[in-house]
């Protein structure tokens, strides 16, 4: 009858009920969307453009000769990226966290992950911005951030292993890249306790790799390129 149909419609209840409906659908799509950027922006992704794979080459040979010639402030600057870097990584285990990717066992290591990475991130960030940058100061950050890599890397690791089902296969790619962090970290939290010196000499090595990325990345972008020609 229109007397049910309308009550129905207008009850506060049913009223709610759609509206929570509604946006908890619009935020599965708006996930989705969010997810789809992150993924299609990896270079071993089979959807991966070459223009996106030559942007992120570009990216880290520029990130590389950043930290071998330091034309914008010296160390300070090139700590503040590489506090860039661990909040950006942080912040993607976040996302996972928020889009419910992870088991449900793993789910506290991965955001003791994600608010360790986050807090050591900013912390090095702000205090670029506000302590004058001695070298006492860039030593002193160096152990900080190599401490927030490490753990970074191991929690990492340990997300990967803890309680692993026996039919998946290791995620050999994400180990590898987590052990390089991990390691990455140690060797700075090492060269910072022994000063601002050994600090610079491990990001002139750190600008060098950046800089061998970002070519390898080049020419596989070259590579996918030949490949879209040839279809």
């Amino acid at each position: 009858p229109p007397a049910t149909l309308t009550f129905f419609f207008n009850d506060p209840a049913t009223t709610e009920i759609y509206t929570t409906a509604k946006s908890s659908a619009a935020s599965d799509v708006y996930k989705r969307q969010a997810e789809d950027i992150i993924t299609r922006g990896a270079p071993w992704d089979s959807r991966t453009s070459w223009t996106i794979v030559l942007a992120e080459g570009i990216v880290a040979a520029l990130i590389g000769l950043l930290f071998i010639f330091k034309p914008l402030g010296g160390s300070s600057t090139t700590l503040q990226v590489v506090g860039l870097v661990l909040l950006a990584g942080s912040l993607i285990t976040a996302f996972q966290l928020w889009r419910h990717h992870l088991r449900p066992e793993i789910e506290q290591l991965a955001s003791f992950r994600s608010g360790s990475g986050m807090t050591v991130g900013l912390v090095v960030i702000v205090a670029t911005f506000f302590v004058p940058v001695t070298d006492a100061v860039v030593a002193a950050l160096a152990v900080v951030i190599g401490v927030g890599f490490f753990v970074f890397g191991i929690t990492g690791i340990a997300t990967s292993l803890v309680r692993r089902q026996l039919d998946v296969p290791l995620p050999l790619f994400t180990l590898v890249v987590n052990a390089v962090l991990a390691l990455a970290g140690l060797v700075l939290l090492l060269a910072g306790a022994r000063g601002a010196d050994s600090v610079d000499g491990i990001f002139n090595w750190l600008g060098v790799i950046l800089i061998a990325t970002g070519l390898a990345l080049a020419g596989y972008a070259y590579m996918l390129r030949q490949q879209d020609e040839a279809r």
